[in-house]
């Protein structure tokens, strides 16, 4: 065989050896984010760190939780205290002694799982206790010490008690706090808006793994300073049928810092087969903030 045929034979063995199929498949490399939707994202962080810096050490405030079913609507409100310091939350249930007997009265059952029937038509279809959601929660974007309930401490971030539904629904329990970076999501820039506080960029986030575990979907940042104003999460907490709907959260400017304002659901919420709440919402209302409070006042059971 001549140099040259020799020559050719190797070359062509070798593209078709480079054309073959290795052992170890190439790993499909990851969605990118649009630089300027992750730039924003950064400067929203920054912007959550620069505020827990600058909070007053206390924080009193209303918290509502609302829904309607049946024609009626359900209100129960709570009042509350937050200490910055260490998280620590207080909650107290305001109740009226005649209205809880009016529209607690009854037993609500059904028949075939297909029609509710109810020994007193106003009786309110599930049980919710404590709205134990900070006050100045970012929902994931920036990492936070877990907050303390009264009489505990504070430490590395473990599941806490929130809302309970009883008897139909699952407790809804706080997730393990996980802070959200860029490597978590791809990010994108939708464009802005104009929003009640001002003109916003739209991010819109899509988690490259775990999205029960990062469920923020949209961020509203304020195009000036940086500041979430609004946010949609896949999922509140982690009991059902909480977990399973989208949520907007909407923030509020108050002396120059951004607190709650209000937690709304998207989609109507199933408790069990045959009781669907059409929308719930959680206000966060009458903000105070004093100089000082007994520390007496973070010790009682809730």
């Amino acid at each position: 065989m001549s140099l040259s045929r020799s020559l050719f034979v190797c070359s062509a063995f070798g593209a078709i050896l480079a054309a073959a199929p290795s052992g170890a498949s190439t790993p499909t490399p990851l969605p990118t984010s649009d630089p300027r939707a992750e730039e924003i994202f950064a400067k929203a962080k920054t912007a959550w760190s620069a505020q827990a810096a600058k909070l007053p050490p206390f924080i009193n405030y209303g918290a509502l939780l609302r829904y309607g079913y049946h024609g009626h609507v359900f209100d129960n409100w709570w009042d509350a205290y937050y200490r910055a310091a260490d998280g620590a939350f207080t909650l107290h249930r305001l109740t009226d002694e005649e209205e809880d007997r009016r529209r607690l009265a009854g037993v609500p059952f059904s028949i075939f799982a297909f029609k509710v029937y109810d020994t007193n038509r106003i009786a309110e279809p599930i049980r919710l206790n404590e709205p134990y959601i900070s006050p100045i929660d970012s929902f994931g974007l920036l990492a936070r010490n877990a907050p303390t309930r009264p009489g505990g401490t504070g430490g590395s971030p473990s599941p806490q008690a929130t809302l309970e539904a009883t008897p139909l629904g699952t407790p809804m329990r706080e997730l393990i706090v996980v802070e959200a970076v860029a490597r978590d999501y791809r990010i994108e820039l939708a464009g802005t808006e104009q929003l009640q506080y001002g003109e916003a960029y739209h991010l819109v986030l899509t988690p490259l793994h775990d999205p029960g575990l990062y469920r923020l979907r949209d961020l509203w940042i304020d195009t000036t300073s940086y500041v979430t104003l609004r946010t949609t999460v896949q999922g509140l907490l982690s009991g059902k049928p909480y977990d399973a709907i989208r949520w907007t959260i909407v923030y509020v400017p108050i002396d120059g810092l951004y607190y709650l304002q209000q937690i709304k659901s998207d989609e109507p919420l199933r408790f069990g087969m045959d009781t669907l709440i059409p929308a719930m919402e959680i206000d966060f209302v009458d903000y105070h903030f004093p100089a000082s409070v007994p520390a007496i006042e973070f010790q009682h059971l809730l």
